[in-house]
């Protein structure tokens, strides 16, 4: 299972607020930290605010900041959030299963076992977890990022 772009954002959001959880951060800073695209992160924040995982204040003295209960909470929560769908495969979806070999499929159930163990691990470590090392993680964000590459249309 690959995360899409858009957990993958909310996570690196989620490492990045909690090693800079001292103050308010914006968007930009961490779409610079990590050399990544400020339009999708900012829909990112949005729907992570919208959830009630991130704080976020407009202004000057504006910006993002974890809600109190986000740092306890699992790393498989937030991906079931993020994630449109967590199917690995079109016949879990009864509405939109097409495979005419479903109700005789072996493969569906070992399947099924395997993305219930991609959850299991992830609802092992908390948002905290992932950032015990605020050092180390700040060390590389205070280190110059190289310049997106903006592709030609």
């Amino acid at each position: 299972m690959q995360l899409t772009t858009h957990s993958d954002y909310a996570l690196r959001l989620l490492i990045y607020l909690t090693s800079h959880s001292t103050r308010k951060v914006s968007t930009r800073e961490v779409a610079d930290a990590y050399g990544i695209s400020l339009n999708h992160l900012t829909k990112v924040a949005k729907s992570l605010t919208k959830a009630g995982w991130l704080l976020a204040a407009r202004g000057g003295g504006g910006g993002l900041t974890l809600a109190p209960h986000t740092r306890e909470a699992r790393v498989g929560e937030i991906v079931r959030y993020t994630e449109y769908t967590c199917d690995v495969a079109e016949c879990f979806d009864a509405k939109a299963n097409t495979c005419p070999i479903t109700s005789v499929c072996r493969l569906k159930p070992l399947l099924y076992r395997a993305q219930k163990a991609f959850f299991d691990v992830l609802d092992t470590a908390t948002i905290e977890d992932i950032a015990r090392n605020p050092g180390e993680l700040n060390a590389i964000f205070e280190s110059p990022r190289p310049k997106q590459k903006v592709r030609a249309k």
